[in-house]
């Protein structure tokens, strides 16, 4: 019988919830043994089993059990459960900690962003280790069937994973509310009843305690069992699939950072639409978040027919734009992230400065060809000082920018469209420029002033990235 039956089955007393906790564990490798387990402990049913059950089974497994608790400050009376789970610890004899939001979260979403937060960084304090939370079989059909209510795809329909970084793991997916409830009323366990759980302008109540049921007595009495088994049909799928869409983004991408990924168009559309939906998401995961499934429609659209040049934003922060071949799956900057900065070099006398284009800072040092020891990670050029026409100047690129080059001045637009460098790009050259014009675009093209050797000139500017 698989696991998840095995949960649902009959005549199984609740008393033996530790040793199928055991077996499970030993079969799944979930928690080490030695290992240091914080129980994410709310004080409800679940997280209050959980954490029993770990200390029965403390002794053979050799672990370090721990407990944090966080209160929401979303409801009257969170601060009295706060405080019964720590008499809970205190009895039980376990470290523990208490957090509480420093403000009232707007939402479910901004709730979860807070415990999470706290309880990672609980986790550090009470020793690293691994960070056990107590959603069951119950929690994963109403998740399914939520992400189904909402259109997602193969990933979303896996569910909540039994673990997943920074060190999450959830012990008791597979076993039942029923019987997690049971082996409470059997030991006798006291444990706090949360009334938003009764509360049905949350989504998932409404699934819970309206339609569950009453699919159920419609005609579907085993819906839970089959929404946990489409959980494990579609995460399995999922962990064949995601090899292969590995080993195509590792074809597809030409450049990757923690800000931006870029990929060929033409090697993405040769694929089927089915699979560039796939690889679509996973790009966005590496960046932030997945997009849904109206997002995904929107992206492939664009992929397909949207011009160079152009972009559109996706959930999570992330953006989606064409250069020429180029798509470019980026991070949006933010309010917060430093504006470029302009930096003016007055005379031909030596100097070092620093100054941000496009997102990255750069050093800059400047001076006689004296003063200019030999830097093989940087990029000089050497200039006659009575060619210039000071101030210089370093910055980005602007509209109606000019450049000599060997042909005549030409304007710096066309030159990036013939090179086929695109905006993004464009926007993280820095400049060199005089009174007259663009003198040098550092790390693609110079002008007729720029040379590449001290021979060509006494002056040399040296740009070097700290990226």
């Amino acid at each position: 019988m698989k696991d998840e039956e095995r949960g649902r089955a009959e005549g199984i007393p609740a008393e033996a919830l530790p040793q199928r906790l055991d077996a499970y564990l030993g079969a799944s490798r979930l928690l080490p043994g030695e290992a240091a387990v914080t129980v994410a402990l709310s004080g409800g049913v679940d997280s209050v089993v959980l954490l029993h059950l770990l200390l029965e089974l403390q002794g053979a497994w050799g672990w370090r059990v721990s407990a944090a608790h966080f209160d929401h400050r979303m409801r009257e009376g969170s601060l009295r459960e706060a405080e019964w789970v720590r008499r809970l610890c205190q009895r039980l004899g376990i470290e523990h900690r208490i957090g509480s939001a420093h403000h009232r979260p707007s939402n479910e979403a901004d709730a979860r962003d807070l415990r999470y937060a706290f309880l990672i960084e609980a986790l550090d304090e009470l020793g690293g280790g691994l960070l056990a939370t107590a959603h069951q079989a119950d929690d994963q059909a109403e998740t399914v069937l939520f992400r189904l209510r909402r259109g997602s795809g193969l990933a979303g329909l896996a569910g909540i994973p039994e673990r997943r970084p920074p060190g999450i793991v959830r012990p008791l997916l597979p076993f039942w509310r029923q019987e997690i409830e049971a082996f409470a009323q059997s030991r006798g366990l006291d444990y706090l009843a949360d009334p938003s759980n009764l509360d049905l302008s949350f989504a998932r109540n409404r699934i819970r305690r309206q339609l569950i049921p009453a699919i159920e007595a419609g005609g579907l009495p085993d819906l839970r069992l089959q929404l946990h088994r489409l959980a494990g049909l579609a995460r399995r799928a999922t962990v064949a699939v995601e090899p292969l869409i590995e080993k195509a983004l590792h074809e597809l991408i030409a450049e990757a950072d923690e800000r931006r990924i870029v990929v060929a168009r033409s090697g993405l559309l040769a694929y089927d639409s089915n699979v560039q939906a796939h690889l679509l998401r996973a790009l966005a995961a590496r960046l932030g978040q997945r997009p849904g499934r109206t997002g995904t429609c929107l992206a492939l659209e664009f992929i397909r027919t949207g011009s160079s040049g152009r972009g559109i934003n996706l959930a999570g922060g992330i953006e989606l734009s064409r250069e020429f071949d180029r798509l470019i799956v980026g991070r949006r900057r933010s309010a917060e992230q430093p504006a470029d900065s302009e930096l003016v070099v007055e005379t031909v006398g030596g100097g070092e400065a620093k100054v941000r284009i496009g997102g990255v800072d750069w050093r800059v040092r400047w001076g006689p060809a004296a003063a200019m020891p030999v830097d093989g990670q940087a990029e000089t050029a050497w200039l006659d000082p009575s060619e210039l026409h000071l101030p210089l100047r370093v910055r980005s690129w602007r509209p109606g920018d000019r450049i000599r080059l060997a042909a005549g001045t030409r304007k710096l637009k066309k030159v990036f469209g013939e090179l086929k460098v695109g905006r993004s790009e464009r926007s993280g050259l820095p400049l060199l420029v005089d009174e007259k014009g663009v003198l040098w675009v550092v790390g693609l093209l110079r002008g007729t002033k720029a040379r590449d050797d001290a021979s060509g000139g006494s002056f040399g500017v040296r740009f070097a990235s700290e990226r």
